[in-house]
């Protein structure tokens, strides 16, 4: 889901700049994280649009606030396929463009908003320089998205290429990039000056302007909040450091698939950094406040194996995973993510994983949020 959220954060971004009102896309279908058949759920279900709206000065909607769907429903495969009311619309594809394929890039997302999705390739100029091909940069895009910008791309001899996935009736002119609802094949790779600095960079303007505006819905922030009451069996939560361990969506990156456990950082790295951040805790608060001596710990992890959690219990950590099946049950099958995304934000401090997109954006909302120390974990070997 984080990824989703840093493209929803990129997509607002991009409509500050370029003064256009951002229409977020939902949570599709996303089988290698969450299982198969899992909810769509708009954007508006996780976080305050309203709230986050006032402090832009600056709308944010959900494609259900001007589109009929299937919202937040569990997930049905007519949904994912083309259907015989889908718009035509242009779009830009940065994929097309960059990438090596020279192809837009395959989302089911047009099918379930019931769009038929025609694209024109961006100009070469959207490319941030001395990257990899398919990072692009907000100057690039807002340029493109502006009356002079367009007039360019859409002048450029020979003519940009053109893509659409099925094939328009006989005759039918390829569609231009529709200029009142612009739209692209990915948001996900794009950056202000250099690759990794809309996140990884606290003074990014990407997060000061926009990121730790993104709160959560308060009715989703009281969901995590009983969990963790059942947790500590207490009414009054005591200051926690919270931990993201990620091990599993990361097994692809191991080069020795023979010894995973040589690749992951053991846990011991992460109790370290843990006495880290309580020494950090210590030194800036008074001696007699709660926060001088934290010792609790709550742990979140994509880990399934039971007897490394076991490892995890004798450390003393806490977690919340065995209310997990709990949640889904109840809430659906995204939410135990989401509630362990407002508990690792939770934390008056936080450790988490280096490369991790879940932990690079909770470290900002701890660091913003609590004002608390925050460290990430890098791997042995990548």
């Amino acid at each position: 889901m984080t990824n989703d959220v840093m493209v929803w954060m990129n997509l607002i971004y991009l409509g500050l700049l370029s003064n256009r009102i951002p229409v977020l896309f939902p949570l599709a279908d996303n089988h290698g994280h969450v299982g198969s058949g899992p909810e769509t759920l708009s954007a508006g279900k996780i976080f305050d649009l309203q709230r986050l709206s006032q402090a832009l000065n600056h709308a944010v909607l959900d494609w259900e606030d001007v589109k009929l769907g299937r919202f937040n429903h569990p997930w049905e495969e007519i949904d994912y396929i083309m259907h015989e009311d889908d718009e035509v619309i242009g779009c830009w594809s940065i994929f097309q463009a960059l990438d090596n394929s020279k192809r837009p890039l395959d989302v089911l997302m047009p099918h379930f908003l019931h769009l038929d999705v025609q694209y024109t390739a961006t100009p070469q100029w959207v490319h941030l320089n001395n990257s990899d091909p398919v990072n692009t940069s907000f100057q690039g895009l807002s340029h493109l998205l502006s009356p002079v910008g367009r007039s360019e791309a859409l002048s450029t001899q020979p003519p940009l290429p053109t893509h659409g996935k099925h094939a328009l009736p006989p005759g039918t002119p390829h569609p231009q990039p529709n200029d009142q609802l612009a739209c692209f094949d990915s948001l996900y790779w794009v950056w202000n000056e250099k690759v990794g600095d809309s996140w990884l960079d606290p003074q990014s303007p990407t997060w000061q302007r926009l990121g730790t505006h993104v709160h959560f819905r308060q009715d989703i922030e009281q969901i995590a909040s009983q969990y963790l009451r059942r947790l500590f069996s207490l009414e009054f939560l005591p200051p926690f450091i919270t931990v993201h361990i990620r091990r599993t969506d990361f097994l692809n990156l191991c080069p020795n698939q023979d010894d995973l456990e040589s690749c992951w950082p053991p846990l011991s790295e992460y109790a370290r950094y843990v006495r880290d951040i309580q020494d950090e805790l210590a030194r800036n608060n008074p001696p007699d406040t709660p926060l001088a001596s934290v010792t609790e710990v709550v742990v979140t992890s994509d880990e399934s194996d039971p007897e490394w959690w076991s490892e995890v219990e004798k450390l003393g950590w806490r977690h919340t995973r065995s209310y997990a099946e709990e949640i889904t049950r109840l809430y659906g099958k995204r939410y135990p993510g989401i509630i362990d995304s407002v508990v690792q934000a939770s934390g008056s401090g936080f450790v988490g994983t280096g490369h991790s997109t879940m932990s690079v954006i909770a470290a900002r909302r701890v660091a913003d949020w609590n004002k608390g120390p925050v460290r990430l974990v890098e791997w042995p070997h990548r």
